[in-house]
Parts: C-alpha cells; structure tokens; sequence
C-alpha cells in the first residue's frame, strides 16, 4: 500500500492517497514481474497496459495538437499501437465544438447547433499572429469550407460571447453530409517567428520529435520553445532556442549537460526542410542555427505548477509551446542541466 519515491506529488497528497491503499503482495508481486519483463524484453508481445490490463481496449483521452507529445510517449512506454486513444469531443470552455464518430480517428464533425461558427482563411491572416479586427468581407460559415484549408475559427455562443477568436487553428479534411469534418491543427500565439519565418507549433514538433528519435536516439518528454528577443541580455541573436527534456530509449534521464553540434545540425536540417523561409533566412545568415538546450527532469512539471498558481485551472493548463512568460523563462533557466 505505497506509493513509488520516484513519484513527485504533494506530501500531504501523498499520505492522503497511500491511507486508502490495500497491501496486495500478490498482485504486487505480479505487476513487478510484468515490470521486469517489459524492461527486458523488447517485442512485438503484449504492451504493459494489456499485461496488466488484458481487457483494456480503449484509452479516452487527446493526443492532438499540443498533447501529441504525451500521446506519443504514452505509446511507447505504456499501451503500444493494439490499445485506442480515442478523442470523443472537441470541446472548449466555451462550449462543445465537435464529436468523434470513428474510434480510430482524430478528426471531428463540428456540432452545427451548439454555437454560431465563423473561419477565417488563416492564408488572409498570416501576416500576424495578433488580434486584427475582423474583416467581415472575409469570414466564412460552415457550409463555405474547403477541404484541405486551414481557418482560425471565431465562435458565437448561447452565453453571451459574440464573435469570439478563442485561439484554435483547424483544418476542414471532408464532409458528412452537409457537416465540415475537422482536425485541429495549432493554436494561434504558438508561432516562432523571428524574422518573419513564421514556423507553428505543429511544423516544429514534427522536426523536433522526428530528430529526437531518428537522429539523437532519444525520447522526448516535454519541450518549450522561446524566441531570441526572450533570451538573458548577452544571447539576443535572431535564433530560435528550444528548451527540451529527455529520457534515454530505456526510459532513464538524459542528463548530459550538452547536445553534440552535429545533433542540433540535424534539427536544424529538419527544420530547413520543413519551412522555405527558415531555410532561406538560415542560408543567407539571417537566423543563426537554433539552440538546444537540456534541462533537468522536472523542470516542466515546475512551469505547470507557476501556470497553476498565475490562476490558470488545473483542468485548462496547456503547456506552452512557445512561451513568453518571463516567469516561465526564469524557470526554464534554473533548469537547465549544468
């Protein structure tokens, strides 16, 4: 009836939590055994999820967007590719936005009477990331979607929020029926943009999470990124910098202090090859080669918690994939592996 050290909670969370555990040496001794045997044996068997749980057959949770990271992790570490993430909705403070159909998909058919939608053309927008006024000559409904475009979508609800631009970037994929089929694809505010470049969370990932595990030989656990103006004095040249936390194949924390400059060369390939503009500016030696920096494990854990305590819910945190916050900054700083 305990709980593991490496388990970083509350204390009091923690006595709470281990008061109303049984001892089951039994079963203790099964799941150890089950433990051992996933450590050591690298298969095409069973997952650990289906191990110690043979029935299980169906995860709910999200594993688009700014979770894919945790979705990805939770495959390899945990539930493989024979147990379903399944998204049923795709819902937001402000109301339900979509429904799921399809237990193997990511996609969603908007919900046409729980609020009014709006999208902008994100091709009409591009020129910033902030707040413009709307230009109503350019708004689309609904049924005005083109498969294959992306649109920020602007929501009027029941409760009183008129034209609202909540911050989601989605893509139309199809139809059913009269009914745009959508998958997220950003969030909007998430974009690096040094010079102009303009690379989004979801072109950003791809490279990273790709060069992470085909090219360092790593997992990667989490990762922030901030731009060069956000950097200490003494290190503001036109670069993007890119906190990361990662964990050996075998699960263990990376800690070495530095990554190897034909590592970041790789990244920075990727990233070239990803976004034009990028590519171009770095051959011009506009933008330096981007940096990479490992921080300590838990460091991440760390900023949800300041995201907590600044009044964000706890049910609402998103971690942030490119940051601002100097508070976020500063802790990403004291993080950093030495």
């Amino acid at each position: 009836g305990k709980l593991p050290d490496s388990l970083s909670i509350d204390p009091d969370l923690r006595q709470k939590l281990e008061s109303g555990l049984e001892p089951n040496s039994e079963r203790a001794n099964e799941l150890d055994a089950i433990r051992t045997k996933c450590k050591s044996e690298k298969s095409d068997g069973p997952s650990f999820a289906r191990l110690v749980w043979p029935t299980l057959h169906t995860i709910l949770a999200v594993e688009t967007g700014s979770f894919a990271i945790y979705g990805k992790k939770l495959r390899e570490e945990w539930i493989g590719d024979d147990i379903t993430i399944y998204s049923p909705l795709y819902a937001a403070s402000e109301g339900l936005i979509g429904v799921n159909p399809g237990i193997d998909a990511k996609t969603y058919i908007l919900h046409p009477k729980s609020m009014f939608y709006e999208f902008i053309p994100i091709e009409e927008n591009e020129a910033s990331d902030g707040e413009e006024a709307i230009d109503e000559t350019k708004t689309l409904f609904i049924e005005q979607l083109e498969v294959g475009r992306t649109y920020e979508m602007i929501i009027t609800n029941l409760t009183g929020l008129y034209r609202y631009r909540f911050g989601d970037v989605v893509r139309c994929v199809g139809y059913r029926g009269e009914a745009p089929i959508i998958e997220f694809a950003y969030r909007k505010g998430q974009f690096l943009n040094a010079l102009g470049e303009r690379t989004s969370e979801e072109t950003f990932y791809g490279a990273l999470s790709e060069t992470v595990s085909k090219d360092w030989n790593l997992r990667l656990k989490d990762y922030t990124c901030i731009e060069y103006f956000n950097r200490p004095a003494g290190k503001r040249r036109p670069k993007y910098t890119v906190y990361v936390e990662l964990t050996n194949e075998d699960g263990s924390h990376f800690d070495r202090p530095n990554i190897t400059k034909a590592d970041i060369e790789a990244l920075d390939q990727r990233l070239a090859k990803a976004n034009q503009l990028y590519e171009l500016f770095r051959k011009k030696n506009r933008l330096h080669c981007i940096e990479v920096i490992p921080v300590k494990c838990g460091t991440f854990e760390q900023v949800r918690r300041a995201m907590v305590q600044s009044g964000v819910g706890i049910t609402q945190i998103k971690q942030p994939r490119v940051t601002r916050r100097q508070d976020l900054v500063e802790i990403l700083e004291n993080g950093v592996s030495r």
